[in-house]
């Protein structure tokens, strides 16, 4: 990619992710699903689930679930271009793939990296939770989450073909995959069986790096894996992404 094509390639993307950004912001909802409803479920569930004590934990475990909101965002993003009839014109002009969704993509894991770090810091400041590693590794659990959590969105809109489909698995996942992977109730405390499936979920590698970080003894081993593992979806999710992506198969808006 020559020079010229790079600068063409992000200013692409820089137009779709403004468009983007003042489309949420108008919105308004996905600062209630993504900061006040988790707040809210944190507050008044807390130690009851994650154990005595433990307010600060059940804080990032909820809120680890709910950064999963990004999923739901990035695919409503995708579906929004046609319920306002715009996805006719990108077929046409057909921009290139990874900028457009980078564009569609950016604003909202720059909100979902946002809710994550607010609630780690009321965590670590209002309840006590210690930090044993180092911010870097905190950030690290977080940007390779968000990959994960937005190019999924980008597929679960691959292979639905309506936002009722689409939301109807996206609410499954968030509950099931946040229940079983510790989010809402931590891994010891779960059925052998929930533990074991819970495995196949990013919250759990998200939730064992983070519980390392925290109060564990903070080294990067496990961090590392953690973030290897999470690291290695987000690359087969975002290459399934950019490869099946079609802007000329139809979707539809039920909104």
């Amino acid at each position: 990619m020559s020079t010229t094509e790079r600068a063409g390639f992000w200013s692409v993307a820089a137009g779709y992710a403004t468009t983007e950004l003042l489309v949420l912001w108008r919105m308004r909802t996905p600062l209630v699903f993504m900061f006040a409803v988790p707040a809210t479920l944190a507050l008044t569930l807390g130690s009851a689930v994650a154990g005595e004590g433990s307010h600060g934990r059940a804080m990032l475990g909820i809120a680890v679930m709910f950064s999963f909101t990004t999923t739901h965002y990035t695919g409503l993003a995708l579906f929004r271009e046609f319920g306002s009839n715009t996805w006719v014109r990108q077929a046409l002009y057909r921009p290139p793939r990874g900028a457009f969704l980078l564009g569609k993509i950016l604003p909202i894991a720059g909100i979902g990296l946002t809710q994550l770090s607010l609630f780690t810091a009321i965590a670590v400041v209002f309840y006590g939770t210690p930090v044993h590693g180092s911010v870097w590794q905190l950030l690290a659990v977080a940007v390779t989450l968000l990959g994960v959590s937005c190019a999924m969105g980008v597929v679960l809109y691959l292979v639905t073909a309506d936002t009722s489909t689409f939301e109807s698995l996206f609410y499954i996942f968030l509950i099931t995959a946040g229940s079983v992977g510790g989010a809402i109730v931590p891994d010891g405390s779960l059925p052998a069986l929930s533990r074991a499936v819970g495995v196949l979920t990013p919250h759990h590698w998200a939730l064992r790096a983070l519980d390392e970080a925290t109060s564990g003894r903070g080294e990067w081993g496990p961090v590392l894996q953690s973030v290897g593992v999470l690291g290695c979806c987000a690359v087969v999710l975002g290459a399934v992404a950019a490869t099946a992506f079609d802007y000329r198969r139809q979707k539809y808006d039920l909104y």
